[in-house]
């Protein structure tokens, strides 16, 4: 049985397509921005209100593009210390937000992003940190780890850090 001009002109759009589907990941892979060598550093944190049951602060994150292409994040999922006593795991999140509302970090340059809704809740087991950093937050040693979600067109890329200032 021969295959007609119609069923030929079907089996190889089906193929195409099928061949699309398996090779554009394997495209976009091989493509792909550097979004690796993305970095993200604690730069800053404040205190930005304090009473005797909680604390809030502001907790200021630096992350620097060296690749030619804009990227944007998603989140970042973080746990803050404090002279090496942890307060607790946040996340800053631009998931709600549109791509084009998310913080552009341009090519070639830094930008600041700032969590504004860490809140250290009063504990026995941390009083004495809780007080030192609501006497004297300046002579904190402070330090975040975790993962940044750095993205740019079709790429997602986990970030993993780990710094203190």
């Amino acid at each position: 049985m021969l295959i007609g001009p119609r069923r030929a002109v079907l089996i190889g759009a089906i193929a195409v397509v099928a061949a699309t589907i398996i090779l554009l990941p394997l495209i976009f892979g091989a493509t792909a921005p550097r979004l690796n060598e993305v970095t993200v550093a604690l730069s800053n944190v404040t205190v930005l209100e304090a009473t005797a049951e909680n604390m809030q602060m502001r907790v200021v994150f630096t992350v620097t593009n060296p690749t030619d292409q804009t990227a944007t994040t998603s989140r970042i999922d973080y746990e803050l210390f404090a002279d090496g006593q942890s307060l607790g795991s946040h996340t800053l999140s631009y998931e709600n937000v549109p791509l084009n509302g998310r913080p552009a970090i341009f090519s070639q340059n830094s930008v600041p992003l700032r969590d504004d809704e860490f809140v250290l809740e009063f504990d026995d087991r941390i009083a004495d940190i809780y007080n030192k950093i609501r006497d004297n937050p300046d002579a904190i040693t402070w330090r975040a780890a975790g993962t940044a979600q750095i993205e740019s067109t079709l790429t997602l890329v986990p970030v993993t850090f780990d710094n203190e200032i």
